[in-house]
């Protein structure tokens, strides 16, 4: 199915247009020259590594444009990249990686060498990897690939419902269709030109503006990380179309100095997924003249399923919009009946967009993806001009900075600390992250050790899955059959958040 690559075809079409570029490091690729390293990277691979259709390439590491092109050389030759989080610690690595089985390694962070070296597969340094890549002699006659569109492309790793995240499988076929949804709906051309800041760990890094942009002959810049200042600079002095954030880094955006004198000539409009969008701020970037796309999506479909129109931005304020173009979906209740305009109920997803299921967790895919019908677990409703609102979720998962959190999995860390009876987090809304973790802990001794805990939680979890605020508690509040009742802690917190009273 060479119809899936697209670089190749864009190489043959448009040769010197430029395709990416690396704004960490001012380099540029044409399409051609993207094509060109990408058959290097290929060669690398089957050269260097014992490598077989369908297995797995673990990547520690930032986005980039080489990055893209080991993507675009695993498509062609059938591997699967897992793309984990740079920002996790060993102790979150090693679940993915014991789970996804890699048949090779590459990481840009050095500091986990010695943690990497106990994996029974071959390690190497991700820069180091594509300098050996580049030295190769250029590919005189281009080997014919053969992409399958059920092969699977990514292996993304997600928190689920029982905390330990769960890697989503996601196939070309949903590359291919979720490139057509979001082309459609957010009208994109080959004229469009977007910075991407996201990181590759997320579907959203790859499939919501990146690829589609490319399957259309576009152009797309790198960022490694996300500085507000530079990021506004950038789009205000360059042919910036389109640009992808989550509500957490607008409102960074909108407190930078920067943001007083933002006047960008190219931007169409702004897309905005991974949270709620608040209404002041899509206010606040109204009167700067900038539209707001909001939409909703999930690593385990799409990740495009409804767009919000960016004329509809002021109009619908708050909603997620309407089902893209080829998306099939309905909002049952509880017992499995679609409801009625303005009534609440589960979104349910199917199609050429839906994930097969989980790696290694038949189980839970048959649990989540019954009669092909993929259940989100998102509760929704639709008014009667058949735009969408997320209400909530059915399950406590929360989402900080656009980072899917679950509860349960910090309270596993929690419960780990020997001065801890009980424990529970819950997530609470907040201007600045759109929602943060609170923990609740109950202490076999009179006395927290603040730092004690802090430091306990840090050692096995990314920062930003660190609780705000840990509060400690006589007693958790229950209900009749001994759950904890999550609602009554977050109203605590709301008596006693500002007092910060037995607050570590």
């Amino acid at each position: 199915m060479n119809y899936l690559d697209w670089i190749s075809k864009w190489s043959s079409y448009t040769p010197e247009k430029r395709a990416v570029r690396s704004l960490d490091t001012n380099t540029t690729y044409t399409y051609k020259e993207l094509d060109e390293q990408s058959l290097k990277v290929g060669d690398y691979l089957l050269q260097e590594f014992p490598l077989k259709r369908g297995d797995r390439i673990a990547v520690i590491a930032t986005h980039s444009p080489e990055y893209l092109m080991l993507f675009i050389a695993a498509q062609r030759l059938g591997f699967i990249i897992v793309p984990l989080n740079y920002r996790a610690t060993t102790f979150e690595l090693a679940h993915c990686l014991n789970d996804v089985l890699p048949s090779l390694i590459l990481s840009e962070i050095d500091a986990h060498s010695d943690f990497l070296a106990e994996f029974n597969c071959p390690v190497s340094s991700f820069k180091q990897f594509f300098e050996e890549a580049a030295k190769l002699k250029p590919v005189s006659k281009k080997t014919k690939f053969t992409i399958e569109v059920d092969q699977p492309i990514f292996i993304f790793y997600t928190s689920g419902t029982t905390g330990k995240p769960k890697g989503v499988i996601y196939t070309n076929r949903m590359m291919f269709w979720n490139s057509l949804n979001t082309s459609v709906q957010l009208e994109i051309t080959s004229v469009d030109h977007t910075l991407n800041v996201l990181p590759p760990y997320h579907t959203s890094g790859w499939n919501v503006l990146l690829l589609p942009l490319l399957h259309r002959g576009g152009r797309v810049d790198f960022l490694k990380k996300f500085k507000a200042k530079k990021v506004l600079e950038y789009i205000e002095e360059e042919p910036i179309s389109l640009f992808l954030a989550v509500p957490t880094m607008l409102r960074i955006m909108v407190k930078s100095k920067a943001f007083e004198k933002f006047q960008p000539n190219k931007l169409k409009y702004i897309v905005v997924g991974g949270e709620t969008l608040s209404i002041p701020l899509i206010e606040t970037w109204a009167a700067k003249g900038i539209l707001l796309s909001q939409g909703y999506g999930l690593t385990e479909a799409g990740p495009s399923i409804t767009s919000l129109h960016y004329h509809d931005a002021l109009w619908k304020k708050g909603s997620i919009g309407k089902p893209n173009f080829y998306v099939e979906m309905k909002i049952i209740n509880s017992k499995g009946e679609e409801v009625a305009t303005n009534e609440p109920g589960e979104i349910c997803l199917h199609g050429n967009i839906v994930t097969p299921g989980y790696w290694n967790n038949s189980g839970y895919s048959l649990n989540k993806i019954r009669e092909e019908w993929l259940f989100t677990g998102d509760i929704a409703k639709m008014d009667n001009d058949g735009f969408l609102y997320l209400i909530g979720r059915k399950n406590q998962l929360y989402i900080s900075g656009g980072e899917k959190i679950h509860p349960s999995e910090i309270g596993h860390i929690l419960y780990k600390y020997d001065e801890i009876r009980e424990a529970a987090v819950v997530g609470f809304p907040d201007e600045n992250w759109g929602e943060i973790g609170i923990a609740f802990i109950v202490l076999k001794t009179e006395k927290p050790d603040a730092g004690g805990i802090l430091d306990h939680l840090k050692k096995y979890l990314a920062t930003y899955k660190v609780p705000k605020d840990i509060i400690c508690v006589d007693e958790l509040p229950k209900s009749g059959i001994g759950k904890v009742d999550r609602e009554k802690l977050k109203e605590l917190y709301k008596t006693i958040c500002y007092e910060k009273r037995n607050i570590v």
